[in-house]
This record gives structure tokens, sequence and C-alpha cells, in this order.
């Protein structure tokens, strides 16, 4: 199914393009760094779940010593926080935000929580057995972070009715037919639709058939965040925002600076759970870097809409392409398009400095070709965000540090909204000394593979994705 691995290898090519020039890499690697400094930068958050955004927490204020210190208020700041807070109650467990929790990726993506991770996602890389190990783990995570959000009173619009990997190409069916077959006789409930099927439930006729995965589903992903920081607190975590973190010296005991009135914290433990941003702490520099990828929404709409374009059952589904599209639906009823390109910004870049204009014309052609009915509509939304990335679409969680005190997760590839809350919680067996039992996953302490610095990095990226777009297009 070479569609699937070329998806999976996108930006292995990256590295490609660009690793064989030995001497450049070479003098790139000394002289970027020094020349060109990554910016601590950030911007506004202008997705549609930006009112949702819970009320913040004031900002430090002072000198203090904790026991573990979490930089980062998104789904892996959140899910850590919270498990080690209630695995923990006589630790204390502090989180610090640049901006408000949810700022970054967990507030801004389109809603989709699905099962496996990006690399595995409809497609055996691993062995069959890990293959189901990790369905099944991704199946029982989503089916706990709904349960504890219901625990917090907090509706977080959970719809999961599953999801479909629709298939662009008509060369492309039989591979997702034997992937369903292998899926099917190792226990797993994946579903092949023909066009017809497919046609029936999502009321398009331009795929050629589709996967269907009945575990996925989707969620407001701010009203998440929001309930996530809930139980944090309720169980006892400290949450300071618009509380960066500007510093940070290794140890036993591990310093940080936080805020423009560079205060002192002292903690024994430090999580980095900053994904797409952690390069601006100096961490994961040439193994996870920013992609901006950009999501529109419709106003909301009638369910006569939906109706007469056949939308049955309202589920989410995303295609078979290289660069894929995602479509959702919110629960207010308004349509969500997303991805179908990427953007790489030097020097990993988390600002957004392209033209949301030209993206929102590119995602409304691709919305009426798919529902030629929708013809005239408009979007009233639309946003980018930051999303960390790999060469192999492969993911890490573990510990690291001269005294094995920094724990982290990171790297989602597009499957962070399910991923991130997974790794908080096994932050928080790590941390407790049993780690042991995550073993058996591709991720754990996985080391992500190097790609060359800038201007390397920016070239290579740049090219590799044009290239994937004309191969999208004469497939």
């Amino acid at each position: 199914m070479s569609q699937k691995i070329s998806r999976r290898n996108f930006l292995k090519g990256c590295g490609i393009a660009v690793g064989g020039v030995a001497a450049a890499t070479a003098v790139a690697e000394i002289v970027t760094p020094l020349v060109v400094k990554e910016k601590m930068e950030f911007d506004d958050n202008t997705s549609l779940w930006a009112l949702e955004q819970p009320p913040k927490n004031p900002p430090l204020k002072e000198n203090i010593d904790v026991d573990v210190a979490i930089i980062g208020g998104g789904y892996t700041g959140l899910s850590s926080a919270y498990h080690l807070a209630r695995r923990f109650p006589e630790k204390i467990i502090a989180l610090f935000e640049a901006r408000g929790v949810g700022h970054g990726a967990s507030g801004r993506n389109g809603g989709m929580i699905l099962t496996q991770t990006s690399n595995e996602f409809m497609y055996i890389n691993l062995d069959p057995k890990k293959h189901k190990q990790l369905y099944d783990v991704t199946s029982e995570n989503i089916r706990e972070v709904a349960s504890l959000a219901k625990a917090q009173n907090i509706d977080c619009d959970f719809k999961l009715n599953g999801s479909l990997e629709v298939i662009v190409k008509e060369d492309q069916v039989e591979g997702f037919k034997k992937y369903c077959e292998q899926a099917q006789s190792l226990g797993m409930p994946i579903e092949f639709w023909d066009r017809e099927r497919t046609r029936q439930e999502i009321g398009s006729d331009v795929y050629f058939g589709s996967l269907y995965e009945p575990h996925s589903g989707d969620v407001s992903p701010m009203k998440l965040v929001h309930a996530l920081k809930k139980a944090a607190e309720g169980s006892g975590a400290h949450i300071y925002e618009d509380s960066p973190v500007l510093g940070m010296d290794e140890g036993e005991v591990i310093r940080l600076t936080v805020g423009e009135a560079r205060y002192q914290v002292n903690a024994r433990s430090l999580v980095l759970a900053t994904n797409g941003y952690t390069s601006k702490l100096g961490y994961f520099n040439n193994k996870v870097f920013p992609v901006h990828t950009q999501v529109a929404a419709t106003p909301p709409l009638e369910d006569s809409v939906f109706a007469d374009i056949g939308w049955k059952n309202k589920m989410g589904f995303f295609d078979s392409n290289v660069v894929l599209y995602h479509l959702g639906i919110s629960e207010d009823n308004r349509i969500l398009i997303g991805a179908g390109r990427i953007d790489y910004f030097f020097n990993n870049g988390i600002v957004y400095r392209g033209d949301l204009r030209t993206v929102y014309d590119f995602l409304l052609k691709e919305l009426v070709r798919i529902y030629p009915k929708l013809s005239g509509i408009k979007f009233d939304h639309i946003w980018s965000g930051v999303m960390g990335f790999t060469l192999d679409f492969s993911q890490s969680v573990g510990v690291m540090g001269r005294h094995k005190n920094i724990y982290y997760g990171l790297a989602y590839c597009g499957h962070g909204v399910n991923l991130a809350t997974l790794f908080g919680k096994i932050i928080s067996d790590l941390y407790a000394g049993e780690g042991k039992k995550w073993e058996w996953t591709p991720f754990l302490n996985y080391c992500l593979p190097w790609f060359p610095p800038e201007p390397l990095k920016w070239l290579g990226v740049q090219g590799y994705y044009s290239y994937l777009k004309i191969q999208d297009a004469l497939r």
C-alpha cells in the first residue's frame, strides 16, 4: 500500500533531500545556532474555540520550590498535572503556561480524536501484535478521557461515532481491503466500505471507498482543555498562566526562570509538555519541528443542509492523500475543514507568517469539490496552529537528562488529542518508577531521527512538500 508508506515517510524524504550534503550539514550544525537564534514568540489564538478558553489563573509572583514543574498548558501538560497530582497528593506539582492553557494546538485543532499513532493508523507499520495492542490502549484512553471530562461536569461535546479514511484513488482500494482483512484477523472492528456505502454515509461520491474505525470521533478542543484544567486543579496541581519559562539550568535541582520579573522555580523534576514549541527551550531542536496547518469553519448550518448533501450521521473523515484533508462537524452544526497543506517557517518559526486569505480560498474550493451543493457557502472562521512533527511520523515519551529527572511527551503528528492525554498518564508512571509496563510500545524513550539544521532544513521541507503535492496530483 505505497500511498500509506509515502505518508509515513513524508518528512524522512526531507532528510534524504538535504542530508547527503555532508559538508554543508556540518557547517550549518556549527554556524546556525551561533548566527540565527530561535525566537521565543507567541501569536494569538484566533480559532473558533478561543472564546471557550477557561478564565486565566494569575501568573507566578514569587520564587517557589516544587517537586515537579511542568512547562506547557496543553493536553500533555494538563494530563501530566492531573495524573501526577492525583497519584502523589503529597507532592507539589506546578504547571507554567506562557499564555493561557490551550493556547497552542490543544485549543486550535480540528476536534478529531483518533485511535492509534499516526504511523499505525489504518496501516500495520509494527508487528501485528503490537498494532493490536496500540489500538486497544488508544481506544481505552479515548473512553477514559471522555469519562474524566464527564466527571468534571463539563460537556465537551464528545461524539464517538467513529471516523472514516476515505480513498481518493481507485488503485488504492485493494491496499485498503488488504489492511481491513489483516485488522479483522487481529480482532479489530475495522470495516471496508465500498464506494456506494461511503456515499450513503457522507453524501459525497468523489471517493472510491473508505475504512471505518468505530472508536474514534470528535470533541470540542477547548472544552476538553477546560475539563483537564479543572481535573488537574481538583487533584491539587497548581497552574500559573501568563508565566513563560525564559531559562532553565539542569541539575539534581532544576532551576527555571519564569516571567518578565524572572522569578526562580526550583524543581526536583521537570516535564517538557511543549510539543511543537519545544525547540524554544533548547531541546529536540533537530528532531521535532513545528508544522503549521489551518482549519476553516462555516457558520452554523440548518439540519436540512446536511440532509440535502447526504452527510447522514455527521461522522468525521479524512482522505488518503499524502498531504491529507480532514472534515468534521461541530456541535453547533458548523462544517470544519482543515489541512491539505503544511507550512514550515525558517528556524522552527512558531508564528504563522502565511496568508490566510489564500488558505481560505484553497479550503473553500476543496469543500465545494467534495460537496457541490454547498456552492456559494462562506467561512466565518479560519485559523492556523502548530503541530510537532518528526522525520518518520513517530512519537516519543520518556525521561532524559544527566539526573534522569526531565520527562517529556511530544511529536504527535496529528494524533495529539488522544496521544497527548495518554502520554500524561505514561509520564506519571515513569515518575513513579513503573515505566516497564510501557516497554512494549514503540514510543517509550524512542530516539527520534535527526535532521539537518538550517538552512538545509527549510530547503528540504519546502522541496519535498512540493514534490508530494505533485505526486498526489499525478497518482
